[in-house]
């Protein structure tokens, strides 16, 4: 027994100086804290959350992992003070009776405490890596379940100009969201009460900044303040002059900005969405900015399967409906790309900020692969009627939208069969930020939307050269059942809506065809005219431009939140007899909508050939083998839901009679006008003395 203690207590002194050599090498300000002895372990669990491991000295494995720990708890020690965590140790040798209380049956083991004792134990999926310990220790602290049980209180950093100014330099040592308030004193504006008397936003930021401080912590993403008042020069710098000197604005809000660390350029980007009482607008903006500016490899089959998600509503109505991203590819090949076409990504993440659920990437497979694929799969989802030809991939189309140049970008949404090119005459243009930003901006829209009054109006003019309709699917969401059958409707209802974007294709290729067809014509004719040179050249060298419109929105309404939500959006009040799987078309230039189908039926996901041929019949006509005129009806805008009082004129298009009013107004007063022009010319003519109140004449000049 002697020999065993004295055994013992050699491996713990070899332990010992193993771990204090691996610790040497820090400042002793950083010196990890010694092993907890079990009266020390069971004071300590009275107060926070801790993630300790429980280690033997004599095991191989615990040595080797060591630096892992002691690395973690030294980056990772101040943030664990704020969120109340901290990482401690017990060594199962000296305390052997712990160790057996808490049931350790192999070493290390790492499990999570809080007052009330064990939590859990550290996850098999995790990794024993900095990074992964980190990740687990944020998110255990910001669990709303363990934050109720150690009262944490989170707060942001209160910043000055220094504070700032390191932070655009790129010293930061991880990302920060910054947000500037409208202060009117010189304080701490989040430190106690405040009242904001022109900026009635400020009070509802108040609670909800705080709440973005947690989410943004378990991503890794530090938050902080700045007072306007305190810093009005650097308010104006970031052009947020609404926040300085109590600006009586009644738009007025707080304004928030990501500083990226590592680099002292294009590091700063501003959330430029407007005000939102949603953690997740924030949480989403500063997320996706450190994701785009890093702009991470996306590989082909990664692609496909992002393509491969079909859109469909989560079995319970309390769940969120899928985000529907957005994912810009940037395609090159290692062979000819230079480090210029890699520059124009980081000019691009600001702009993708704006876009929601917009992702960048950059990819040196062969992007042009996966599109195909993609469209092989719509195709084979829209060959589900056996009684017609089979459909086939349109190569004519394919060679136009998918031109093969390298670099270039594509986009690809999820759930869309569709892929997006950015068609340029050269790889020169690929640098062009505006010009992508403004392709970003027209393929911003999902594969579905919700409709409501707020997005309506933008919807029906929404790209008006490209898109031509709203198709909206009712849905109803009340329950398991209801939510199961709309999934099966909408299914229906996205395959005949890609069935006629089939139609359009063939169509594009048929109406650029026929302009070349004529170019060639007119050339053969001056020729034979025998015409001069430039004449026949100026015919050549037209550009036929690629016009890929009458495209259809896809949108749907839950008919379960009341008989309003169609009565707020313009259609038929009192109209109670509509039920999920309709289907509504709306004409986006005239708002007229359409609920019958070429048979006259009432239109619906109940067969995808109708809805086709009925969205052939309103935007393509001439292809339309129904000759009977569709009826349509206008929207008929409800006024008490507080609805925007311009949104009924812009719909109906009333700005035209005000322009036919002006015209006559102007013809009418044309004469006296002209009389008055005349009368005018006569008296300046007169005027022909020379001076200080007088002008030139005409002798005085030559």
């Amino acid at each position: 027994m002697r020999l065993l203690k004295l055994l013992s207590a050699l491996y713990l002194i070899i332990g010992i100086a193993r771990s204090s050599s691996v610790s040497s090498d820090y400042d002793g300000e950083f010196e990890p804290r010694a092993p907890l002895g079990e009266k020390e372990f069971r004071q300590e669990l009275k107060s926070g959350l801790h993630l300790v491991e429980f280690y033997s000295p004599y095991c191989p494995h615990c040595r080797d992992f060591a630096p892992t720990w002691h690395e973690t708890w030294r980056k990772f020690r101040k943030e664990g003070e704020r969120l109340n965590i901290s990482f401690v140790q017990v060594n199962c040798v000296k305390d052997g009776d712990l160790c057996y209380d808490e049931a350790i049956t192999e070493y290390p083991a790492i499990k999570l405490y809080g007052p009330e004792g064990f939590i859990k134990n550290y996850p098999n999926e995790y990794e024993r890596t900095e990074g992964d310990l980190i990740n687990f220790a944020r998110q255990e602290a910001l669990d709303p379940i363990n934050m109720e049980a150690t009262d944490l209180e989170i707060s942001s950093k209160f910043l000055n100009a220094q504070d700032f100014n390191e932070l655009l330099a790129g010293k930061g040592k991880q990302p920060y969201l910054v947000s500037f308030w409208p202060s009117d004193d010189h304080e701490d504006p989040l430190a106690g009460s405040k009242s904001y008397d022109f900026c009635p936003e400020c009070q509802t930021f108040q609670k909800l900044w705080p709440q973005i401080t947690k989410k943004l912590l378990l991503q890794g993403v530090a938050t902080g303040h700045i007072n306007c008042e305190t810093l009005p020069n650097l308010c104006h710098e970031m052009e947020f002059h609404k926040l300085v000197n109590g600006a009586q604005a009644v738009d007025n809000y707080p304004r928030v900005a990501l500083v990226l660390p590592g680099k002292g350029v294009n590091n700063l980007f501003i959330y430029e969405n407007g005000f939102s009482s949603s953690v997740w607008s924030y949480e989403d903006f500063a997320v996706r900015a450190i994701s785009n500016s890093e702009a991470p490899e996306i590989t082909l089959e990664q692609i496909v399967e992002l393509v491969r998600q079909d859109f469909q509503f989560p079995e319970s109505k309390n769940l969120p409906v899928p985000s529907q991203a957005l994912h810009v590819v940037f395609a090159y090949s290692p062979e000819n790309v230079v480090t210029e076409d890699f520059h124009v990504l980081e000019h691009l993440v600001k702009h993708l900020a704006k876009v929601p659920n917009a992702y960048l990437h950059k990819s040196k497979d062969d992007v042009s692969t996966a599109a195909k694929v993609s469209l092989d799969y719509m195709y084979e989802k829209i060959n589900y009627n056996r009684s017609e030809p089979v459909k086939l991939p349109k190569t004519d189309y394919l060679e136009l939208n998918l031109v093969p140049q390298s670099p270039t970008f594509y986009i690809f949404k999820e759930g869309d069969w569709v892929p997006h090119l950015y068609v340029g005459d050269s790889t020169t243009e690929t640098r062009n930020v505006e010009a992508l930003a403004k392709w970003f901006n027209e393929s911003a829209l999902p594969v579905i939307s919700e409709v409501t009054p707020y997005n309506f109006g933008q919807l029906l003019s929404f790209q008006p050269s490209d898109y031509d309709a709203v198709a909206i699917q009712l849905v109803d969401l009340t329950d398991a059942e209801s939510i199961k059958t709309s999934n099966e409707q909408l299914k229906n209802f996205i395959k005949a809506a890609y069935d006629y974007e089939d139609v359009r294709m063939q169509n594009v290729v048929n109406v650029r065809a026929e302009k070349r067809a004529n170019k060639n014509k007119r050339i053969k004719e001056l020729k034979a005219a025998k015409a001069s040179s430039d004449k026949i050249g100026k015919v050549y060298h037209e550009e036929i431009k690629f016009e890929d419109k009458n495209k259809v929105i896809l949108g749907y309404v839950d008919i379960s939140k009341g008989p309003h939500v169609l009565e707020d959006l313009g259609f038929h009040r009192g109209r109670d007899d509509y039920k999920s799987g309709d289907v509504l078309v709306v004409d986006s230039y005239s708002s007229a909508f359409t609920e019958k189908d070429v048979f006259g039926n009432r239109l619906t996901t109940d067969s995808m050939y109708a809805l086709r041929e009925t969205l052939v019949k309103l935007i393509l006509p001439e292809l339309s083998h129904f000759h009977e005129r569709l009826e349509s009806q206008e929207l008929s805008f409800n006024y008490s839901r507080g609805l925007d009082i311009f949104e009924p004129m812009r719909k109906h298009k009333v700005w035209r009679y005000f322009f036919i009013v002006g015209a006559l107004v102007l013809i009418v007063k044309a004469p006296s006008f002209y009389k008055k022009f005349k009368s005018n010319k006569k008296y300046k003519a007169k005027r022909s003395t020379v001076g200080i109140l007088g002008q030139p004449s005409k002798r005085s000049k030559d």
